[in-house]
């Protein structure tokens, strides 16, 4: 699936799928779930439930350590609500402005009736002073089909804007 996402400031992203191939039944009940679930995290109310905060979950430091070249702090996360957006796992937090580097984990709660098992990876990087999502990796077992896997790599191109 090539999905072609736009940034726009304050913290806007608007995905439009390009090209997909593959299983259609895992097609619709995976990976067009996945996307769903990002458009519905964008809405205020909803992204405030899913952000990686105190309000939202347990945390308990690892251990610092080194992320592509700078220290980060890994930590373990368990949410203090068990929901499809919500993740067991760890998170790398950047050491100099403590912005998520990482996350590693499972879904609290089943994303679909389809799906018996999900570990995802997701991985940001800093462009233009903002950390914005670099790559997502998605392993799914999935009821019928078997092991799936979804990638998404995530590319930026500046934007100037006439003043």
């Amino acid at each position: 699936m090539d999905v072609h996402t736009v940034f726009r400031r304050p913290d806007l992203l608007e995905s439009t799928v390009m090209r997909q191939e593959g299983s259609k039944f895992i097609r619709s009940r995976v990976f067009d779930k996945i996307l769903e679930a990002e458009s519905e995290t964008r809405a205020k109310k909803d992204k405030q439930q899913v952000d990686i905060t105190p309000a939202n979950y347990n945390f308990a430091l690892e251990e610092k350590v080194d992320c592509d070249g700078r220290p980060c702090f890994r930590l373990k996360i368990s949410p203090k609500r068990r929901d499809k957006f919500s993740l067991d796992g760890q998170v790398w937090l950047d050491a100099e402005d403590y912005s998520i580097v990482r996350m590693h984990g499972s879904p609290a709660k089943r994303p679909s009736f389809w799906t018996l098992k999900t570990e995802i990876d997701r991985r940001y990087r800093k462009v233009d002073g903002i950390w914005l999502p670099d790559r997502m990796d998605s392993s799914s077992n999935i009821m019928i089909a078997g092991p799936s896997v979804l990638s998404i790599v995530y590319t930026y191109e500046s934007v100037q804007t006439e003043q």
